[in-house]
């Protein structure tokens, strides 16, 4: 029976009761009822509400109730059947729609005051644990209970009563190209910052953030919550977090059209191309449906359908990802110093086809537009300077000389105008070096007015923007007192009164300065190209390799190192492209006449200048590595004439040459990382020293700075592989950390033959060479060497591991695949010599005997 109103109608308020941002956890939503209107409200409702069962909490906030939904499958009384938001019992949501049409149903029918919601905050300290058997078990029955189970919707979507459906169409996959099999990779802000190279993986049940990414993003790691999960690789390897963080991260290409969503990432501390992993978890708080096709993923909004489309490059340059030794993220636009600031002088590994290189990853992270005050922005170095693509240009792999000089003037009334020759050097020699640096003072250039630049008929930077790519104005950041009185009074002077820049009028692109303090106190200044980056295709110019360029130097009496005068800024912009270059000034918008630092393609564009300039030098005189110059002579007689030829030719197209840099008559110099000579090719000593002052590493971090050390001297080391074995069992994916003695072993057998690392010899046009050729269980060698009389010369040291099948060859295929193995390594020496392969084996017999496998046939 239904009981009579009360005289005294209660006043009703509903609150919803929401956690704050800064909690970063799921909502919790309750009823707020005056505590005189509780009884008699829940008295009147009592037949609409047998389904449901109460219970006050947290008496603070008055008389609390949350309400669950007890059995869904029953019919609920009218008027209450065209609800359609329903609560979840397992995660203390309320469907606010449906108790707000019972209450309203009541209110309306006994005449009670109107309802009044608010929103409140209430803070929640829980902390996930790991799940146990029965929540496990009661995760996979919601499965076949799939027909029994309601739902609610997003909080923003049942206010709005807005359901959006979401539509993909062909237009959406013509901003890519196709077919395609490429992992959807996208960039998101978390916490503000955007973060690239996420990928949005629908196998993955939790997101996740590896640490080197939560490192640069400069978080708190106090926020750090414990977690005791584990998560499974495809492998099958363990990995345990180091814990987990929930964190805001807006998704959305259009501005117009985001989505925010609190994820709980778990942090990794593996090596991964990937900065986040974003999960099912994400996916579903955002309801997004994701489209490999159409390379995107949408999600309904308040204002409609939102979209974040994958970006594709990125995704692809992931697929050819080869770690590097470090990504660094400033670029200079003064060549005085081009490293970064605090660049350690110990090894680092480079591109190379000495030896098996073995590098420790790291790459770019993240693109800095929403960044925290007092962090500095980074700026993607890949392609800024080719040197340092697949290697950092660190201090000991600069063209330097080996010996010891003198510092010369050759103006005695000016004495800035000084070079420096080899201490070593004899009379006559030394006389004509010096009257011939004299007669050619004007290649140098003493002060940035003596810069003439490269003519635009001869070279000039072309960006070749992708004109379909939306043109972007990077918000501009406040720099500090200091930086902002350098930027203004020393750097954008300098550049107007050497004419790198002018005042730019409208542009489209405009960037961000950077100034970063160098190790003598001053400042450089660098420009955040990164968003102008992204739309500039790859110039795929192609470089010289390395290790066939060192073997060109050496084995000559005489040399001098060079290096351009801020060899960059000589090249002019294209002048449709020099506004595209615009950075901000306190003064106003500047953009670059001549091309800086920090663009991509511009070593690209440099090397091509240099190729072109000294095509007929090139391979015979000199040598030239970006803006590395090296003159070699085989005789000492000669060395002045290559030199004139060399300056003629910079003179003839306005090059200048940056005296500080520049060293004349050695014997002996580092080029390129290596010491090279009229004796061979050596190590860089610096490097064996950081391998010598090595202590035995404590870490999965510290065996990987190891092996990358160790891989710019693979060269020098015979059996590196089957050496290094060790290293690689103690990192291991799946096992603990463990630096056993059989590890310790390896390393001071390494240590003992960098104390004494043998020369590498040239070999002589023509000249019969012998190989020797080593297998093992889990690695094949070889070492290629030249004889003259009875000694024995090594030219190539050859490493490689086993992998798979290959280890499960026979030890005769094994054979046959390394000789196969260094016949294409070292392809330049079979070509132009005879090479005898020593080996205690029937190797002949057995790759032409008839019955032989289809894989040696293949190889004979």
């Amino acid at each position: 029976q239904t009981p009579s109103p009360p005289s005294a109608s209660p006043q009703i308020k509903i609150h919803i009761i929401l956690p704050p941002i800064e909690t970063r956890h799921l909502p919790v939503w309750m009823i707020t009822l005056q505590r005189n209107a509780v009884t008699h409200l829940f008295n009147i409702m009592r037949k609409d509400l047998s389904n449901f069962w109460t219970q006050p909490i947290l008496p603070k906030f008055g008389s609390l109730i949350p309400i669950f939904l007890k059995s869904a499958d029953k019919i609920l009384p009218s008027p209450l059947q065209h609800c359609q938001h329903w609560f979840i019992p397992s995660l203390q949501y309320i469907s606010i729609k449906c108790l707000t049409d019972i209450i309203q149903y009541h209110v309306t029918f006994w005449g009670l005051h109107p309802m009044q919601i608010t929103i409140h905050h209430v803070n929640t300290n829980n902390t996930r644990s790991t799940l146990s058997r029965r929540q496990i078990k009661a995760y996979a029955r919601q499965a076949y209970n799939f027909g029994k189970q309601v739902y609610t919707t997003d909080l923003r979507d049942i206010l709005n009563n807005r359901n959006c459906p979401i539509t993909f169409n062909m237009e959406d996959a013509n901003h890519f190209v196709h077919p395609h099999s490429d992992a959807l990779v996208i960039t998101v802000p978390i916490c503000g910052i955007p973060v690239h190279r996420v990928m949005v993986d629908t196998g993955a049940y939790s997101s996740i953030l590896m640490l080197r990414a939560f490192d640069k993003m400069g978080l708190d790691p106090a926020d750090i919550r414990p977690c005791n999960d584990q998560i499974q690789e495809f492998n099958g390897s363990i990995s345990k977090p180091i814990g987990e963080i929930t964190l805001p991260v807006r998704f959305g290409t259009s501005e117009n059209v985001t989505k925010l969503v609190m994820e709980t990432f778990k942090i990794l501390d593996i090596n991964n191309e990937y900065n986040t992993i974003i999960g099912r978890t994400a996916l579903y708080k955002l309801r997004a449906a994701v489209s490999i096709f159409h390379y995107a993923l949408k999600f309904p909004t308040t204002r409609g359908e939102g979209t974040h489309f994958g970006d594709q490059r990125e995704a692809r340059e992931l697929v050819t990802f080869i770690p590097s030794s470090g990504v660094y993220s400033i670029t200079p636009v003064n060549e005085e110093n081009s490293l970064p600031p605090n660049t350690p002088d110990d090894t680092v590994p480079e591109k190379s086809n000495r030896g098996a290189v073995v590098s420790p990853t790291s790459d770019p992270l993240i693109e800095d537009r929403g960044r925290r005050p007092g962090k500095e922005p980074l700026i993607e170095e890949d392609e800024l300077d080719p040197r340092t693509q697949y290697k950092e240009k660190s201090r000991s792999d600069r063209a330097e000389p080996g010996e010891e000089v003198e510092l010369i003037y050759i103006d005695e009334s000016v004495f800035q105008k000084s070079l420096r020759i080899g201490s070593h050097v004899q009379e006559p020699l030394r006389s004509e070096i010096i009257l011939f640096l004299e007669n050619n003072s004007d290649v140098f250039a003493w002060k940035h007015e003596d810069m003439k630049g490269i003519d635009p008929g001869v070279a000039s930077h072309k960006l070749n923007l992708d004109r379909t790519v939306r043109p972007i104005v990077q918000k501009r950041r406040k720099l500090g007192p200091d930086r902002q009185k350098a930027l203004e009074e020393e750097e954008v002077k300098k550049l107007i009164d050497n004419k790198f820049i002018k005042e730019a009028k409208y542009p489209t692109w405009v960037s961000n300065p950077v100034l970063v303090k160098k190790s003598n106190g001053l400042w450089r200044l660098c420009i955040d190209f990164s968003d102008l980056n992204k739309a500039c295709p790859k110039d795929s110019y192609p470089l010289s390799h390395i290790d066939y360029m060192v073997d060109a130097t050496s084995g000559h009496e005489l040399m001098s190192f060079m290096d351009s005068y801020s060899g960059y800024n000589q090249i002019p912009m294209d002048p449709e492209d020099s506004e595209h270059t615009s950075f901000y000034s306190a003064r106003g918008l500047y953009c670059y006449t001549m091309m800086p630092f920090g663009l991509k393609n511009a070593g690209a564009t440099y090397q091509r200048l240099v190729n072109k300039t000294f095509a007929n030098l090139i391979g015979h005189t000199m040598e030239v590595y970006v803006d590395d110059m090296f003159v070699k002579s085989v005789h000492t007689s000669d060395h002045i004439t290559h030199l004139q030829d060399m300056f003629n030719i910079l003179r003839s197209y306005s090059m200048v040459l940056n005296p500080k840099k520049c060293t004349f008559g050695v014997e002996s110099g580092k080029f390129l990382g290596y010491m090279v000579s009229q004796r061979g090719i050596e190590a860089n000593p610096v490097k064996i020293k950081a391998i010598q002052d090595l202590t035995p590493p404590t870490s999965v971090k510290g065996v990987q700075a190891l092996t990358g050390r160790l891989a710019a001297l693979n060269w020098f080391i015979s059996n590196s592989t089957d050496r290094c074995k060790p290293f690689f069992e103690a990192i291991k994916k799946g096992k603990c950390f463990e630096w056993t003695e059989e590890c310790q072993k390896s390393l001071t057998s390494i240590k003992e033959t960098l104390a004494s690392p043998p020369t590498l010899h040239k070999p002589k046009p023509e000249e019969m060479l012998f190989l020797y050729l080593g297998v093992s269980d889990s690695a094949i060698s070889a070492i290629l060497i030249r004889e003259e009389g009875m000694l024995q010369s090594p030219i190539y040291y050859v490493s490689k591991a086993l992998h798979d099948a290959e280890l499960r060859y026979p030890p005769m295929e094994k054979l046959a695949f390394a000789l196969i193995t260094v016949a294409r390594k070292l392809r330049p020496y079979f070509q132009e010599h005879s090479i005898t392969v020593r080996t205690s084996y029937p190797l002949r017999q057995v790759l032409h005997r008839p019955d032989t496998s289809g894989r040696m046939i293949k190889w004979a």
